[in-house]
């Protein structure tokens, strides 16, 4: 065997080591037999050695691996057979599925108050329900196109990529919104021949909905002032002081990496760095800018402020390899290990029950097999989702620990006294954090807000 397929054989069987997770000592093997090798596990009746064995099920319908009886003739509760590239993408999900690119587990605690991330989601989901409550006639459009698209194109034009990196948007994303304000007529291009530069330019009606927008903002932002002015003050003071502190230059309002990606970075493709600037782990598409220090924070509005502060948090949160905090914050935190019935899961997150939705895809659940629409099918946590669950009290309470050292005591004790305050006013039904995607289809959430209102 060559050294390069060993160190292949070898990551396999690290992977197989991992299954089942509760076993104290490996009973899963790797059989060569030929061209083939054979996956042969051993599960008991344990309740994680059943979520593995239903995990592991999935994964080798996903390869193509086929069943058989292990060839050695010692006994197995399944055992698949695998070409060199099906064993090595076996391997692959394995361990994507298990804790072996996670952290070290934190002790298991309790939350103590309302984390911190959560706070500053119903702020902004609050601010963001407020600014939409009113409608000018001639419609407006959406807090997040407003923030993320028609404040960053200039009249004068911008081209894709430079918009990318003063939206910080990723270019699936920026591709998809940028075509839809086109659409819309808020947006034109424009083809310079002589260059073949493509620059996209902010109509009339484009201008018009930017400055109705910003109207709505502001008058927002006065609202909040009136109702609590010390609050707010205290708040705005808070978070101006925070994100000057920021080394990387963050979107005004929290966004994920594409259509079909909340995560806000796009996972790990590239690897942080730790600077200085410091940067996330990230996929290839998202930008780095760093922050100008020149830039006036007392000029950002306040979901810009409190969008920006909220995605530093993920950030340095998800950077400890403990899982993704908005997955864990909306679903995984209710996903006990004796697992939810495909109905109540649904309620949480949109699972088909097919194989493709984001969560099976990504094996962050196991699925007991049955249709679609059998609803009592149970949905399980696989390995890292316990983890990234167990570990979501402990890893909030750390990074907020972390940022009282960094950006002082006095400042973060006022950041959660005022969100704690505007908190007791806010209605019972926000969410513990932003949908990041929705925003970017229009067929979904419409772009332009219509109604008979004629105030802005």
């Amino acid at each position: 065997m060559s050294e390069k397929s060993s160190a292949w054989v070898e990551r396999l069987d690290e992977a197989l080591a991992t299954y089942p997770s509760s076993a104290k000592r490996r009973r899963s093997r790797l059989i060569t037999n030929g061209k083939h090798v054979e996956l042969a596990f051993k599960f008991n009746q344990s309740l994680h050695d059943h979520i593995d064995s239903l995990t592991v099920d999935f994964i080798a319908k996903r390869v193509g691996a086929k069943s058989c009886k292990p060839s050695d003739g010692q006994p197995a509760s399944s055992c698949f057979r695998c070409n060199e590239e099906q064993a090595k993408n076996f391997g692959r999900f394995l361990a994507y599925a298990s804790t072996l690119l996670m952290d070290e587990p934190p002790p298991l605690s309790k939350h103590k108050k309302t984390p911190l991330p959560v706070l500053l989601t119903r702020a902004l989901t609050e601010f963001t329900r407020e600014y939409e409550s009113s409608v000018s006639r001639h419609g407006m459009p959406r807090l997040e196109v407003l923030s993320n698209v028609l404040r960053v194109v200039p009249r004068q034009g911008i081209t894709q990529k430079e918009f990318e990196r003063r939206a910080i948007l990723a270019t699936r994303t920026a591709r998809v919104v940028l075509r839809n304000c086109v659409e819309i007529g808020w947006l034109k291009l424009q083809k310079d021949a002589h260059n073949r530069k493509t620059t996209f330019e902010l109509t009339e009606q484009g201008e018009s909905m930017r400055q109705i927008g910003m109207r709505r903002i502001k008058r927002v932002e006065s609202l909040w002032s009136k109702r609590d002015e010390n609050t707010y003050e205290k708040l705005t003071s808070c978070l101006e002081t925070l994100v000057s502190e920021f080394e990387l230059a963050l979107p005004h309002y929290v966004t994920g990496y594409g259509p079909a990606d909340e995560s806000l970075t796009g996972g790990t493709y590239l690897p942080a760095e730790d600077g200085p600037p410091r940067v996330p782990s990230r996929g290839a598409e998202w930008p780095v800018v760093v922050r100008q220090t020149d830039i006036r924070n007392h000029s950002l509005s306040l979901p810009a402020l409190l969008s920006q502060t909220l995605t530093q948090f993920v950030l340095d949160y998800e950077a400890a390899r403990l899982g993704r905090l908005g997955l864990t914050a909306m679903f995984f935190q209710y996903l006990p290990d004796e697992g939810l019935s495909l109905k109540a899961a649904r309620e949480f997150q949109p699972i088909t029950g097919n194989g493709k939705s984001l969560h099976e895809r990504h094996l962050y659940i196991a699925i007991e097999p049955g249709k679609p629409s059998d609803g009592t099918r149970m949905v399980y946590p696989t390995q890292k989702t316990r983890l990234s669950r167990d570990a979501y009290p402990f890893q909030l309470a750390s990074i907020e620990s972390q940022w009282h050292r960094l950006y002082g005591k006095a400042v973060m004790g006022d950041l959660r006294r005022s969100l704690e305050t505007l908190d007791g006013t806010f209605s019972d039904d926000l969410p513990d954090y932003p949908d990041t995607t929705s925003w970017m289809v229009p067929w979904f959430r419409p772009y332009l807000l219509q109604g008979k209102s004629t105030s802005d």
